[in-house]
């Protein structure tokens, strides 16, 4: 009886994971979708899509939010924006990103009230998250980020860092039950936008890229459960894959060419990216909640292209 029990516990367990894997696909594209007609100017079908958003998933990204309050503001809809705002600060977003971002809302009547209760929500979020965690993961990106001081950094104090960060980063994955320590347990701290890095993910780009590809079904299964932004590994996916497709020689200096996997990696001076296969970047991007290549890349105001062997 125990072992029927046991197993019948399990199929729901498994049926409530593929559930919330969906609802968080169908959400990704849904804000996707939300983005676009906000970029074409239809401000009204944007933020209706955002409301079916919104309704698939528990907790929505900070970002999210901040965009469709962005949106609604648009509207002229003070109301909306209040709501979207309060809901955004139970989920992460700061007095201050808000202040940088809104204009409008800050002279309306709603943005008195929302000031009053900003307290209370922030508090409450932050009690939600294991800070003693979040503070450990962050000292971790703080030594990552010191080894590679132009002056006081150097190659062994990088190898070194990123060996203990690795490991230890496993040690914390196995005590968290093999998942990925993300928002939901140690919030979302990235005040740079929704396309930056992601500010424990950062770490990423330093591994080896078989470290990476092997913390990769972690990463995914945190993206389908809402726990992981899709932008914050689509980035240190796509770098530690580059494919060198030409290089050139000027004077003593080797310029490489490279193309990308995924679709997220633009140089520091390029507007524009090479795909080595759309096709199969298409396919990857669907599979882990990411848009289409053209609204991605209209979104970030850049351009790709498709790498075509010679």
């Amino acid at each position: 009886m125990n072992k029927i029990l046991a197993f019948s516990i399990t199929i729901i367990l498994f049926g409530i994971h593929k559930i919330s894997a969906q609802n968080y696909l169908n959400y990704y594209e849904t804000i996707n979708k939300a983005e676009i007609e906000n970029l074409d100017g239809n401000f009204k079908k944007s933020d209706s899509l955002y409301r079916i958003a919104f309704k698939l998933v528990e907790k929505p990204f900070k970002d999210d939010l901040l965009l469709a309050s962005i949106n609604s503001e648009n509207l002229n809809d003070n109301q909306k924006t209040y709501e979207y705002l309060k809901k955004g600060i139970s989920v992460g977003l700061t007095k201050k990103r808000i202040r940088k971002e809104l204009s409008e809302f800050k002279k309306s009547v709603k943005w008195k009230p929302l000031k009053k209760e900003y307290d209370l929500i922030r508090e409450n979020y932050l009690k939600s998250l294991n800070l003693t965690l979040r503070n450990e993961l962050l000292k971790m990106v703080e030594e990552d980020q010191s080894a590679r001081h132009p002056i006081f950094g150097s190659w062994k104090k990088m190898k070194k860092t990123d060996t203990y960060n690795h490991n230890h980063l496993l040690e914390i994955i196995k005590e968290n039950i093999g998942k990925w320590p993300g928002r939901i347990n140690i919030g979302d701290g990235n005040e740079d936008g929704k396309y930056a890095y992601g500010e424990i993910t950062i770490m990423l780009h330093h591994f080896s890229t078989e470290q990476v590809m092997n913390l990769k079904p972690i990463l995914i299964e945190a993206i389908l459960n809402g726990n992981l932004s899709p932008y914050n590994i689509a980035y240190p996916l796509d770098y530690k894959n580059l494919k060198t497709i030409a290089k050139r020689k000027r004077g003593n200096t080797i310029f490489v060419e490279t193309c990308n996997i995924i679709g997220s990696y633009l140089g520091s001076k390029s507007k524009e990216a090479i795909i080595c296969d759309c096709e199969t970047a298409e396919k990857e991007r669907k599979r882990i909640g990411l848009e289409p290549l053209k609204d991605y890349f209209r979104k970030r105001n850049s351009n790709y292209k498709c790498y075509e062997q010679k």
